[in-house]
């Protein structure tokens, strides 16, 4: 395996999802907290997301694998999907929610500085476009 840009995200990250609809209205935001590891051709990864509301929600995407390509694949009981990095700091995924039939998200993960990243997420269902996610994350702890 050759990867560079992966190990970089290594770690615990908090930020803020930012969801907006099409027309640019902001429609949910909460807070996170993500842990990513990689040990050989396997990442594991948790989320957890709050709300000012109170409410909680907790997400264990358990162990994926790196191909021999390079590309880690996911399939997991709430997503499919891949990952791949694209240089310059960059990592892209695709995925689809298995319990939502015809969705289907893009995602851009960029590293502004150490410790420092914003994803993107484009968001769209039978062909048509839903909005965006704008998350700013940085490293809280090493892994």
């Amino acid at each position: 395996m050759a990867l560079s840009i992966f190990p970089k995200h290594e770690g615990i990250w908090e930020g803020t999802y930012t969801r907006i609809n099409p027309k640019g209205e902001v429609i949910d935001k909460h807070n996170s907290r993500l842990t990513l590891k990689l040990v050989g051709n396997e990442w594991s990864q948790t989320n957890e997301y709050t709300w000012e509301s109170g409410k909680r929600e907790f997400h264990d995407f358990g162990t994926s694998y790196f191909d021999e390509n390079d590309r880690l694949q996911f399939d997991n009981p709430r997503i499919k999907g891949e990952a791949w990095e694209s240089g310059n700091d960059v990592i892209n995924l695709y995925w689809t929610y298995k319990s939502e039939p015809g969705t289907m998200l893009f995602e851009i993960i960029t590293l502004i500085e150490d410790g420092h990243r914003m994803r993107t997420w484009q968001h769209s269902r039978n062909g048509q476009f839903e909005g965006l996610t704008m998350i700013e994350e940085r490293r809280v702890a090493a892994i």
